[in-house]
This record gives C-alpha cells, structure tokens and sequence, in this order.
C-alpha cells in the first residue's frame, strides 16, 4: 500500500504544477484506493464507523478523478489538489516512517497520561500503553488524530488568502484537534479501565461516543475555519458544482 501513496501524492504535485489531466486523474483515482485498502484493519476492529467514511472516500475521490477527465474547469481542481497534495505531505511521514510514527505517539502517550493526572485521574504509561486501574489502552497512529490535523493544515496553509487569515484558522483548527484527542484518549482509557459501560465499555466508548463527539467536534471547527477563510467555502462550491455540471453533461 504504502507505494501506491507515494504515487499518488506524486502524481498530485505533477498535476498542480503541469495540469495535465492524465496525472490528476490517476492521482485521486490512486489516493482513493490508498483509502480503501484500509478497510479490511478496521473490519477487524469492528470499526464500522471508519469502514463507511473510507467507502465514502473512495467513491468521492474516484468522482473526482472523472470530473477531471471531462472539466471545462481544470484549474478548480488544481486549487483542490494543492490542498489535499499539502495535507497528504503533512500526514504520509507518520504514517511511512517508523521513527516519526514513534515519535508522535510516545507524544500523545505522554501528554495524555500528563493531562489525566491534572485532571485529578492516575494514569500511567508503558511505551505505547496507558495504563487506568491496571487495564491498558493501546494507543496506535489512528488515536493521535494525526489524519484530522493534516487535512486542517492542508486547508489552511494551501488556501489563496492572506497568511495572517492563513495563521488564524489553523490555530482555530490543529491545537483543538490535538486537545481534544487527548481527552478523547482519556475519556476511552478512564472508561475502559472502570468499566463505564460495563463489559462492552471500550467498544462503546471508543467506536460510538467518541465518533460521535469527534464528528461534531469536526464540524464546528470547520464552521470555525469556514468563517475564517470564506474563500475555503467558495473553491468547496466551486468543485461541487463543477462535478455537477460533468455529471449532468
């Protein structure tokens, strides 16, 4: 999987610099299955939640990926690309190297297990584990929030507007994200480790709740950043309705 990502991101950059359709449309169509291939791991964890999101975004990334064919207005997607090109920059390095993927979780460990006993809880931690009333909370690339921060970075620092508005919205979007995955890792290890929710209280806390929250969470900062950045609102109008148009031609 992993050469099919650098591939993609490749063929992304080779589209924003030369647009040539041929590479736009490989590109999204490529970065769609990088998605999809993730499917079977969360079928495994019974995350269902994320099986649904990753089918959503393969079938969006491969619309795209045609409306490029047949667009009178390639440049859309181009602006488009430059921001999921930068987002994917930000995001692949975790997630390929070994070093930095260590690196970021031994940091969210710490900083969760930090936060927990500020807030009156006592936590501990064993490399990647947080411990909570001797039951233990494996912490993966996927609980550091990583994939929300690098898409906000991408839509923040790629958008045409002024770097002070730039700046604004990303301090709005990525230092939230970030925070409230920790208390996202510490409201799933505190209920998990006395059983909240009873013998089911992990998959309940982790797969329901915390989608739920983060969901909501998401979308009141992108109405933050939205607010920010209303020329984010109008490339978003403008590939919809392109896609519109090539779909109805």
């Amino acid at each position: 999987m992993e050469w099919i990502i650098i591939v993609s991101v490749s063929l992304m950059l080779l589209f924003v610099f030369l647009k040539s359709r041929l590479f736009g449309v490989l590109a999204w169509f490529l970065f769609g299955i990088s998605w999809i291939l993730k499917i079977p791991y969360y079928v495994h964890v019974e995350d269902y939640f994320n099986v649904s999101l990753l089918i959503l975004a393969f079938l969006i990334f491969s619309l795209i990926a045609f409306a490029i064919l047949k667009t009178n207005k390639i440049e859309v997607f181009v602006r488009l690309t430059s921001l999921s090109a930068l987002a994917a920059i930000a995001y692949f390095p975790f997630a390929l190297n070994d070093y930095l993927k260590e690196m970021l979780i031994k940091m969210v460990v710490n900083h969760t297990v930090l936060l927990g006993n500020l807030l009156g809880f006592h936590f501990y931690y064993n490399n990647h584990k947080i411990i909570v009333n001797d039951k233990t909370v494996n912490i993966i690339l996927a609980c550091t929030g990583i994939e929300s921060m690098a898409l906000f970075f991408g839509v923040t620092m790629a958008t045409k507007a002024e770097f002070k508005r730039n700046l604004a919205a990303f301090l709005v979007s990525v230092p939230t994200i970030y925070f409230l995955n920790l208390l996202r890792n510490i409201f799933v290890s505190l209920s998990y480790g006395y059983s909240w929710f009873g013998e089911n209280s992990f998959y309940i806390a982790h797969h329901v709740i915390s989608k739920f929250l983060a969901t909501l969470a998401l979308i009141l900062i992108s109405l933050a950043v939205f607010k920010i950045i209303p020329e984010l609102v109008d490339l978003l109008y403008d590939v919809k309705n392109e896609i519109k148009a090539v779909v109805i031609r």
